[in-house]
């Protein structure tokens, strides 16, 4: 079968996959490989190339380089900073963050990044009176810009990298692209980092919703509400009597459901004399729901995990979110066994501004769905210190565990990547050096170093990579770089002999920016490589500005909030939808398009 049409296929095997959620990303790359491996376009030793490249080690390391700093607090400082720019306004708190979240993310997973502000500045939010939804898109939108600072500041720009440096030059089998330095990309995203922060500070934050957010702090005032069971046992004082009778009762909290054996009844139900065993949905405030379960007679829903309806009723609630990394995402709560782990029960859950309606049980979570939980303050502590699973959403960061080896932890990661911008040592030699320091140092263990890893995203790393190859060697890369380069010789400029040049880049930058609101940044990233690099080859230029431009477009995603994990995890919290990202995010996406057709060809000339 033709190589060429294989690849397509492999490629629309990821495009599917990131439009079919239920589907993981690692095993829409692994399909797309085995495609090109079993239809003879890559040899099983030209599939597996990509696992042993530089780029995905160095990703390995960063992981570990990161949680360092996360676990021994080297970042929680910030909570400092947040708390006095809160005083000031909204304005003058992003004016403060933003760029301290853009230098973090130059050097730390994004998504680490804003799950370690997430609480904090919801609780900024709260003391200055302002909605989540007004603060936590911007933070998003920070980080995904911040990273584009470095070569290590997203996997997005280092995946390009990789696939440069195992591509041949033209004619030459031997001889592969140059990729790029540390500092190389510093100072287009110093460019997106201003026109970001301008931005969101003057514009965009006009935009933004004021909208109540789905979770605050729970020792806040915070008008939120929950779903969940309520059963009436034989000892109740509503048995025989209507909830009509019990007006403070029903003014707070709202009765969505009478379900008696078989037969659900829907409002006005109030004047309907109430029986032992009675199940009712109700909706309200978490401190609401507690006060009700503490009336004699009621009990909570029945344990998702089997263990019995839950009665005790003096015990403390928390809002967690599924974190990026989680384990428990695709789980069913029972089978996640949330109880026996942390000695917590789940009461509700939220996904994406709904209250999820089936069994709590049957559920299978996902990456950013919102739980109500309820357990003894020292487990909810404890759930707080796995945040790999559990994200705390209460205004409070979980308590660094090796806080006095913060200092320690900042000066190998610091001093390896400073070494490496200067090109003392490869990049690769300095964050496998930085790990291992990390470790003799205590900074954190080598199992916590080991579980850091996200092997599904190392995973991807090396399919993609493989993909990557497949578009150049069949030639699809080739044949649509012909395209592009006709329709650039179509443009007819006024800028000088090079103005068609201007319109090949802005195409690739554009085609580069939706593809990766619809796939993957990895995904895009493999698709369009190829195409850069041929692009250039054909119109006689350097290939550096459209592989910039790839990677700048690939790493910078803001219309959707799947197109990025930064902006899934600001989602439920901030009570966004669609039409959010589209209205703030779309004008930032234009103004960063412009400024890279015109500025890339300046720092990294034609």
């Amino acid at each position: 079968m033709n190589g060429e049409f294989l690849t397509l296929i492999a490629i629309l095997i990821v495009l599917a996959g990131a439009i079919v959620p239920a589907i993981s990303l690692d095993v829409v790359a692994v399909l797309s490989l085995a495609v090109l491996v079993l239809g003879g376009v890559l040899s099983p030793e030209q599939a597996v190339e990509g696992f042993g490249s530089t780029t995905v080690l160095v990703v390995g390391c960063m992981f570990i380089l990161a949680e360092a700093l996360q676990r021994t607090g080297a970042a929680q400082g910030i909570g400092t900073l947040v708390e006095r720019a809160a005083a000031g306004g909204p304005r003058i708190l992003m004016l403060a963050l933003l760029p301290v979240v853009m230098l973090l993310s130059g050097v730390m997973n994004n998504t680490g990044v804003v799950v370690l502000l997430l609480p904090l500045l919801i609780a900024a939010g709260q003391e200055v009176n302002v909605s989540p939804s007004r603060l936590l898109l911007p933070l998003s939108y920070a980080s995904i810009t911040g990273g584009t600072l470095t070569l290590v500041g997203t996997t997005t720009t280092l995946l390009v990298d990789g696939i440069v440096r195992q591509t041949h030059l033209p004619g030459q089998k031997d001889v592969f692209y140059e990729g790029f330095g540390f500092l190389e990309i510093l100072p287009m995203g110093a460019v997106f980092c201003v026109v970001a922060l301008l931005y969101l500070v003057f514009v965009g934050y006009k935009l933004l919703p004021n909208r109540t957010g789905l979770v605050m702090p729970l020792s806040a005032k915070a008008t939120r509400q929950y779903m969940t069971e309520i059963v009436i046992t034989q000892n109740s004082k509503l048995v025989g009597r209507h909830l009509s009778e019990f007006p403070k009762l029903s003014k707070k909290i709202r009765f969505l459901q009478l379900v008696r054996g078989e037969e659900t009844t829907w409002p006005p139900f109030h004047k309907q004399p109430l029986e032992a065993d009675d199940l009712l949905v109700v909706k309200g405030s978490p401190e609401e729901i507690v006060k009700l379960l503490q009336q004699p007679g009621l009990e909570g829903p029945e344990d998702p995990e089997g263990g019995g309806r839950v009665v005790e009723v003096d015990l403390a609630l928390a809002e967690v979110m599924v974190a990026p990394k989680s384990r428990l995402d695709h789980q069913t709560v029972t089978d996640a066994r949330i109880r026996d782990r942390f000695g917590v029960v789940v009461l509700a859950v939220m996904r994406s501004g709904e209250h999820v309606r089936e069994q709590l049980g049957s559920l299978r979570l996902r990456i950013g769905d919102i739980l109500l939980v309820q357990g003894a303050p020292e487990d909810i502590d404890r759930l707080a210190r796995n945040e790999r699973d559990l994200v705390l959403l209460g205004g409070t960061p979980p308590p660094a565990r090796r806080a006095k080896k913060a200092p320690l932890a900042v000066g190998f990661v610091a001093g390896a990547l400073l070494l490496a911008a200067l090109g003392v040592i490869p990049l690769l030699v300095g964050v496998l050096l930085a790990a291992v320091l990390l470790v003799a140092g205590g900074c954190l263990t080598s199992n916590r170093a080991y579980r850091s890893i996200d092997l599904r995203i190392l995973v991807v790393l090396g399919c993609m990579l493989g993909v990557g190859m497949a578009a150049k060697e069949t030639g699809l890369a080739s044949r649509v770089a012909d395209f592009m380069v006709s329709y650039g010789h179509r443009v007819e400029g006024f800028a000088g002999p090079s103005w068609e040049h201007y319109g090949v880049l802005a195409m690739i930058y554009l085609t580069t920016a939706l593809l990766t609101e619809l796939v993957t940044n990895a995904g895009t990233a493999a698709i369009m490589v190829p195409i850069a690099l041929e692009t250039a080859e054909k119109a006689e230029v350097s290939h550096r500005p459209f592989v910039f431009a790839v990677a700048l477009a690939a790493s910078c995603s803001f219309l959707t909030p799947v197109g990025y994990q930064t902006n899934l995890l600001v989602y439920g919290p901030g009570g966004y939808r669609l039409q959010d990202y589209l209205r703030v995010g779309s004008p930032l996406a234009l103004l960063l398009w412009i400024v890279a057709t015109f500025l890339l060809p300046i720092v990294y000339p034609f």
